[in-house]
């Protein structure tokens, strides 16, 4: 490993912190598995200013600005969100995985999807404990394709990946290479499950704004073409922390893409399950774990937000289009 590399894997996203964090979650005692995720969220927050403004930017945008102090209490309870989450997540991946309780609806249509042999399109994003419900996820007996883009920081990604591989999960990355989309449909039409998130814009024609708390903002639309070409149906799925290993998973509407359907369309579903996340991020604000301001017009000013009579919490909700 050359200097370089060392120094990214001491870096607070890096491979050193990683494996630190993973010894502290599964071979910890009960006790600083509960109470150190806090802590440590704090000592992020204080230390890593890009993404304290940016989740700062964020929660203004969801709940309105409350003065500098409640501002920046809510972006902190963003990063201990998320230290809980992570804690959690290597708790579930490991070879050790204490019991938790994985909340689903009683009527599971993603089941009845499978049973008929067509595959199924799930999106989701940056929201609560994705790889514990990715792994309640892949009981369904099909193969899971959990579709990603490459860790920011590399030291991390083949740990990463090999982790939730032994947890029974397949990672394909997005951008691995051209013939990655061609790799999603063929699983689809395998009868696989392929999930995808929707709230890490990379530009190009798939990146669509949407109205999303009362300003646009970028969201990509890939899973909605993928759907449309594979003939298969496509499902939101989100999954809400309300306790310790206590998890909520939440399905949403089911939506057909026609194999003719217009740009028009696609961005009409688009809009509705945004929509959808709009009004879990209202209910859990703390578990949308952004750390880079997600409104272009916040980016631009800064991590900012530009204010408007329907931006914030105590703002109508807006209706969700695309543009």
């Amino acid at each position: 490993m050359n200097v370089r590399s060392l120094l990214r894997a001491l870096r607070f996203d890096g491979l050193w912190w990683r494996k630190f964090a993973y010894l502290g979650s599964v071979y910890g005692p009960e006790w600083w598995k509960r109470y150190s995720p806090p802590w440590i969220a704090a000592i992020i927050f204080v230390c890593v200013r890009r993404n304290r403004r940016g989740a700062i930017a964020n929660m203004r945008r969801v709940l309105g600005s409350r003065g500098w102090l409640r501002d920046h209490w809510h972006g902190l309870k963003v990063f201990i969100g998320f230290a809980h989450c992570m804690n959690e997540a290597l708790e579930c991946l490991s070879p050790r995985p204490q019991p938790m309780v994985v909340d689903r609806p009683a009527n599971d249509p993603i089941q009845a999807i499978i049973e008929q042999g067509r595959g199924v399109v799930l999106v989701t994003c940056h929201f609560g404990n994705w790889d514990v419900a990715a792994r309640t996820l892949a009981r369904y007996g099909r193969p899971f394709n959990l579709v990603m883009a490459r860790e920011i920081n590399e030291t991390t990604a083949d740990y990463v990946r090999a982790a939730r591989e032994a947890a029974g999960m397949h990672v394909l990355l997005s951008d691995s290479s051209v013939y990655g989309p061609f790799n999603m449909l063929r699983a689809l039409r395998r009868n696989e499950i392929v999930a995808l998130q929707l709230d890490r814009p990379i530009g190009g024609d798939g990146a669509r704004p949407v109205e999303f708390f009362g300003a646009p903002a970028l969201f990509q639309s890939g899973a909605i073409r993928l759907a449309r070409l594979a003939g298969t149906p496509i499902f939101p799925v989100f999954v809400a922390r309300r306790g310790p290993r206590d998890y909520r998973i939440v399905i949403g509407t089911e939506h057909r893409v026609g194999r003719t359907a217009s740009n028009d369309e696609m961005d009409g579903i688009l809009a509705s399950i945004v929509a959808e996340f709009e009004e879990l991020v209202r209910e859990y604000p703390d578990q949308w774990f952004q750390f880079a301001p997600f409104w272009p017009a916040d980016d631009s000013a800064g991590g900012h937000v530009v204010t408007s009579a329907r931006a914030g919490g105590d703002a109508q909700r807006p209706v969700a289009r695309a543009r």
